[in-house]
Parts: C-alpha cells; structure tokens; sequence
C-alpha cells in the first residue's frame, strides 16, 4: 500500500508524560513506521494530558473531521486510542472503516485490513477497558484509605480557608483561624450572611464573598471531619472550631433560610450583563409587596456592599423595563437592516482541498515515473499539505462565521417568539442574539452576537 495519507494519533495522560509514553517518544517510533512502508504522513493529531476514558478530546475530535482526506490512521498503542471497548470499537467500525480509513497499533501490530487485525482489536479493547476500570477502583480506595487516616481528599490544589498544607498535613493559619471563628459567632447572633460580612467589616476584616462563607458554615472540616464520597472520618487537623458550635449553626442555617431563599430567580439575561461602572456582573433580586412581587437588576457591588471597598451606585434596572427595551432594541436593529448578510460571500473550500489533493497525486505520479526525485517529492508534499491545512482552518473558520450570520427573516422570528414562547426558548434566543449587555446609568449598550 504505497503513497498512503497517514494520520498520527498521539495521546498522553498527565501520569504518562513521565513514564514511556511521551509525545516525542511515540512520534519518532510513528514516523519511522510509516517512512518504512513510504505512506506520506498527512497531519499529527495531539491530545496531550487528556484522559482516554471518552473521545471528547480536540484533537481526536479534528482528526475525525478530516477522515476523507485520510487513508489511515497509525497509533504507538491500541490504549491511545481510547480505553473504552465502546469508544474503541465505535471509532474504528462508525469511524474510520465507514470513511475507508485502515487503523493501524503499531506496537500490537494491529492492522484492520486483516480479518485477524479486526478480531485483535475486539479483544484487546476489553482489556484496556479493564485497566482502566482497575485503575479507577485502585484510586477510589487509596482516597478512602487518606480520609480513614484523617487525610483530606479532595480541593484540588488549593487551601481551604483557615489551613494551609505542608507536606500534606492541614496547618492553621492564625489571621483566618481568627476570621472563620468570628464569622460562626456573628451568625449565632444575627442569623445572616449578610449582617455576617458587615460586622466583619466594622471590624476590619478582609469581607469575602457571600458563597465562601456560606461553604464555611456548612463545612464539617472546621470542626475537624474530613470527607470522601459523602462518608466523614476524623481528620488529622486541629479544628477551628468545636463540633458543639458547627452542630448549633447547622440547625441555625436550616432555620433561617434568608428572605429570598428559593425564590425563582429566571433571568433572560442571566450572565450576559455587566456593569458599566464598576465591571462586576448584574444580578436579578426578587421582592414582595403588598402580595406583588417585584424583580429587579442590579449591580452585584451594589447589591453585596460589604464585600466590597466602595458601595456602586450604578442603576438598579426593573427587571420588566429593561426586558423590554432590550426587546425594542431588536426591533429597532431589524428596521434598520435590511438585509445582514447580502455581501457575505460563501467560499467552496472543498473544491479548493480536493485541487490540492489532485496537484498531489499528480506529483505522487511524477515520482513513480521517476521524473523527481524524493527530496523534490517530500518539499513538494510539504508545501501542498501546508497549505491544505490553512485552506481547512479557513473552511471551519466560515462555518463559524455562518453560524452567526442571521437574516431580518430570521431575526423577525425570533422577536415574535420571545413576546410568545416559554422562559427557556426565551433565555436560549437571547443567549443566541446577544454576545453582552452593558449597564451605564440610563444608557444600555449591547454588543450582539453578529
């Protein structure tokens, strides 16, 4: 099979960079393979760090885009692939052989141009599934293993609040040991996160966000627990506070569930706008009265005070005003457009691929007659990949690019649809229309998605 358009697959996990498995380890020993059987290699597909227990990878993902220009796909190992027999198998018979595409391990000498390559594969993507799943449990028990030792397990790289971690024991740090104490004795007074920040402002305390204390009061590690899958073992730490207390305010917390706690909160513009002033993020905040009940945005620094050093006075916007300006806003960019995308011009790049792919056989034909020679071949091949590869990053960048083009026709539709259909088909043309919303006072400034 000479003159084959080989695609390199290459992954390595976190663990592996440092075992046997490297990126640059397994490219040479692809390369070498596929310069002995003078198959031409078409592109390298890199996914390193990532976990082969799915094919949400990107560069696996890209490869898959390309497979009608590839005629075969060389791994170092049948586990680079994935180690999932489903993922693998999937790959392999929905993938590359529906694409006429071979799949080759070179280090199991799998080849699924055989009978017996095809069988090879079934089997050994059983095992790798098994390794991965002994690897899983393996992990799973050496965690409840830390956390019965009294080990914390989980937090991924950085400290709790109140410890810091040295050489993999939890060690107090006194400032915040001082600020957490204080923040559970506040509550106990006052019953309020809020009214928690203030007085820790008052008394000169670093105000962190309502979120982390919230955590804090909930977290059995301040009273010296340590957690994995939802099970607590006594830690090895010193506890913050005693268990007495973290016991009192849990009853506290389950009490006094604050006045807006499990009001709806929808918001059609939930992320998307952003304060002109300050640059925090608006948030929706819901009251009642005299049995109305009243929605509102506002600027989280206004909303939140205490975690800030300046209150901002930015405007507080009702939530039905400003749903509705930015409804009229549409309709007022649909008046002024009459078309969006009149001078927009569709490029065919597949045509422009499949002319490289032709100079390349051509060339390919030139070598066989014996009219260049290999070094020619290779500059040659080399230069006309190159540019297949550019000709293809401009052909996703169009499809991106069209996604967000949108006709008056269109744009009509959606308009009638959000006087008309339900919240979450609301929210999604929203999320569809408008890339950001910025609040300046009484003006609104909004950056649309085309």
């Amino acid at each position: 099979m000479l003159f084959l358009k080989a695609a390199i697959y290459i992954r390595v996990s976190t663990q592996e960079q440092v075992e046997n498995y490297s990126i640059e380890s397994q490219k040479e020993r692809i390369e070498a393979y596929c310069k002995s059987k003078d198959w031409t290699i078409y592109d390298t597909y890199l996914d390193p760090g990532f976990s082969g227990s799915n094919i949400n990878r990107p560069g696996l993902q890209r490869m898959l885009s390309e497979l009608p220009n590839i005629d075969v796909v060389v791994v170092y190992k049948l586990d680079r692939l994935s180690r999932s027999q489903k993922d693998t198998l999937e790959l392999i018979e929905a993938h590359f052989l529906k694409n006429n595409v071979e799949f080759v391990s070179i280090t199991e000498t799998l080849d699924t141009s055989t009978p017996f390559g095809k069988a090879m594969i079934g089997i050994l993507s059983v095992f790798a599934q098994l390794e991965r799943e002994t690897i899983a449990e393996r992990m799973r028990m050496g965690h409840i293993k830390r956390a019965e030792n009294g080990y914390r397990t989980s937090g991924g790289d950085y400290d709790p609040s109140g410890y810091s971690r040295i050489n993999g024991e939890l060690v107090p740090k006194e400032d915040e040991v001082k600020h957490i104490q204080t923040a559970y004795n506040l509550y106990e007074q006052h019953l309020s996160i809020t009214k928690v920040q203030k007085h820790l402002k008052d008394l000169g305390f670093p105000v962190w966000r309502f979120r982390r204390y919230n955590d804090i009061l909930r977290n059995k590690l301040y009273c010296g627990y340590v957690s994995f899958a939802g099970k607590y073992y006594k830690g090895r730490h010193e506890p913050i506070i005693t268990e007495e207390q973290f016991n009192r305010v849990q009853v506290l917390l389950s009490r006094h569930k604050g006045n807006n706690a499990h009001k709806a909160k929808q918001s059609l513009f939930s992320g998307l706008i952003t304060c002109g002033r300050c640059g925090e993020i608006y948030h929706t905040y819901q009251t009642n009265d005299k049995g109305k009940t009243y929605r509102y945005y506002l600027c989280r620094a206004r909303r939140f005070p205490s975690e800030y050093d300046k209150k901002c006075m930015n405007k507080t916007w009702n939530s039905s005003k400003l749903e509705d300006l930015i409804i009229n806003e549409i309709n007022e960019l649909i008046k002024n457009k009459e078309t969006i995308n009149d001078n927009y011009k569709i490029i065919d790049y597949d045509k422009l691929i499949s002319n490289v792919d032709e100079r390349e056989n051509r060339i390919l034909d030139l070598y066989e007659l014996g009219r260049i020679d290999k070094n020619k071949l290779d500059q040659r091949i080399q230069s006309l990949e190159d540019e297949k590869h550019e000709l293809i990053k401009k052909k996703e960048n169009q499809i991106s690019q069209q996604q967000n083009v949108l006709t008056p026709k269109e744009l009509k539709q959606y308009v009638s649809d959000l006087y008309t259909a339900d919240f979450n088909k609301k929210q999604s043309i929203i999320q569809k229309l408008i890339k950001q919303i910025y609040i300046h006072g009484e003006n609104i400034e909004i950056a649309w998605n085309f």
